[in-house]
């Protein structure tokens, strides 16, 4: 059973989403002590565990089930966040220091730690992240996401249980906030996105990664993009066992203007334009709910989601 993770997170001037981002953790961590017993009747849905009422953005869904009954603690896991702040010249680490002491209840089992430098992207900030988590705490297993994305309260649960079972490395699913983003947009978006079981999609915001895999393989490469994408190629080539999944799925900004240049939101922003006028073209597809039942088998994802030389959102 994996007993030391890592939780790695970039950020470059997130002062107004990292606390959040650092709530949602904290709420994942905790949530690492629900009995296992029944912990997998909690995976038929994603939408069951972030999914809102109506007129209730996701986000909002999330900070209710944060005040929900839980286990008793992480148990003999222990839990590193790292942090690293690439460039900020606002108040991010501040902030995220302020919202870790308010929502972290694991006391010693779980601590934050915050790194600064100049990497100047989103690769370089995640790959200093694992650096730092790999000296400081020699973890078993590396979960990534970012400084504007929520992730669901059974996120390092179901990355611990997998991994029990074998995979080598998951690949959560990702959608912008309703609440931020302009609804012809986010109809466009759920349009052209298939969030089930064995999903195409890759997304550094929603991934993990055993550590011995991760270290084998050189890591996240410092790119100001498509880091994941590199990161999951290598791990193919090693024979990671590789499991993509929609029972994990996060919340991330819907921001149009974000801080890498060719991320999430320039995608979001192409979709926001007259089809004739944007850059990217992908094939509609029906929007996808998640499937009820057991995990699917662990199985090598072979399917990489189609990214052109000039667009990096996945």
């Amino acid at each position: 059973m994996i007993r030391r993770i890592a939780v790695i997170i970039p950020a470059c001037n997130e002062e107004d989403r990292v606390g959040r981002c650092l709530e949602s953790v904290a709420g994942a961590i905790a949530g690492l002590g629900h009995d296992p017993s029944f912990a997998r009747s909690e995976w038929a849905s994603a939408d069951d565990v972030a999914g809102p009422a109506p007129g209730t953005s996701r986000i909002d869904a999330m900070r209710a089930l944060r005040g929900a009954p839980r286990g008793v603690g992480t148990g003999d896991v222990e839990v590193t966040v790292v942090l690293a702040a690439d460039g900020c010249t606002d108040r991010t680490v501040e902030r995220a220091r302020q919202a870790w002491a308010v929502s972290n209840r694991d006391g010693g089992r779980a601590r934050l730690e915050i790194v600064s430098g100049q990497w100047h992207s989103a690769g370089g900030a995640r790959a200093a992240a694992a650096r730092q988590a790999l000296a400081a705490s020699d973890p078993e297993w590396i979960a990534s996401t970012d400084a504007d994305t929520m992730v669901p309260e059974n996120w390092l649960r179901y990355q611990v249980q997998r991994a029990g079972d074998g995979v080598d490395a998951i690949l959560g699913t990702v959608e912008p906030d309703p609440a931020e983003c302009p609804p012809h947009v986010y109809e466009l978006w759920q349009r052209e996105h298939t969030l089930v079981e064995s999903h195409p999609h890759i997304h550094a915001a929603n991934m993990g990664v055993r550590a011995s895999f991760y270290e084998h393989t050189g890591g996240f490469p410092p790119l100001a993009c498509s880091e994941d994408e590199a990161l999951l190629a290598a791990l193919h080539r090693v024979g990671a066992r590789v499991e993509a999944t929609d029972r994990i799925r996060a919340v991330t900004s819907g921001r149009l203007e974000g801080r890498a240049e060719l991320g999430f939101a320039h995608h979001l922003r192409t979709l926001s334009l007259p089809r004739e006028e944007s850059e990217w073209r992908a094939p509609a597809s029906p929007i996808a709910k998640t499937l009820e039942g057991p995990p699917s088998p662990v199985a090598n994802v072979e399917t990489i989601s189609i990214v052109n030389q000039e667009v990096c959102h996945e």
